[in-house]
């Protein structure tokens, strides 16, 4: 019997992977600040969680920036959306 020869190919996609927490320059563009106190402040006062790092600059999760900016938090259910067919 003859040999069975199979091939796979794919094409390897390249995965950024982004830091768990917005760096210092998405800071600065999301904020529109450069200095880390006034960051910060900007940050809470538009409702963002933020802590400090021991050197000063803010530290917010990107998942709770991405969550909010979408409208929901973390732990909570997105309201869903039904079109009102009768009105139609």
């Amino acid at each position: 019997m003859g040999e069975l020869c199979l091939t796979f190919t794919y094409q390897q996609e390249s995965m950024v992977v982004e830091p768990i927490n917005l760096t210092k320059k998405e800071l600065q563009e999301i904020t529109g600040r450069l200095k880390p106190a006034a960051q910060l402040r900007w940050l809470r006062k538009n409702g963002f969680t933020a802590l400090l790092r021991a050197d000063g600059i803010p530290l917010v999760s990107r998942a709770h920036f991405e969550a909010k900016m979408g409208g929901y938090l973390p732990g909570t259910k997105p309201q869903s959306f039904e079109p009102n067919f009768g009105a139609l």
